[in-house]
């Protein structure tokens, strides 16, 4: 543009991005527009969805990732605190399902094995751990 010219740069930009704006605001004005201009736009709206659907995998492959590492630590966590609960002299099954308000539905329960008693508390620590580390993040 030239300096003598009554239009300066910013207007011309104005000018510019009204008619950007015109067009684009109408999607079948926008279409025919990238037609015009030799773009095939079903190519690049079908290559876009691609794309932004293996960014929702990926994203879902990592917080998946991160759950499974948060649980095995969890796992590892309640495994730890189980075998030193269980290690205790005064360890009492029936007085740790009161405390930690448990539902266990069976009927002997002083007939189960150390090995079937640790499975069940693993489990239930483990999930607790989880829950904790969940509040913790909200």
């Amino acid at each position: 543009m030239s300096n003598n010219s009554k239009y300066n740069k910013a207007d011309f930009i104005k000018f510019v991005m009204s008619t950007i704006e015109h067009e684009s605001s109408d999607k079948e004005k926008a279409k025919e527009f990238l037609s015009l201009n030799g773009l095939d736009v079903d190519s690049i709206v079908s290559d876009g969805m691609k794309r932004l659907k293996r960014l929702q995998l990926q994203i879902a492959a990592e917080k998946t990732k991160e759950e499974m590492l948060l649980a095995e630590t969890a796992k590892q966590k309640a495994s730890e605190w189980v075998d030193d609960l269980l290690s205790k002299i005064d360890f009492s099954l029936p007085d740790l399902v009161r405390d930690e308000e448990l539902t266990i539905s069976f009927r002997n329960i002083e007939k189960l094995s150390q090995e079937d008693i640790k499975k069940i508390l693993v489990k239930h620590f483990t999930l607790k751990f989880l829950e904790e580390e969940t509040k913790k993040k909200k």
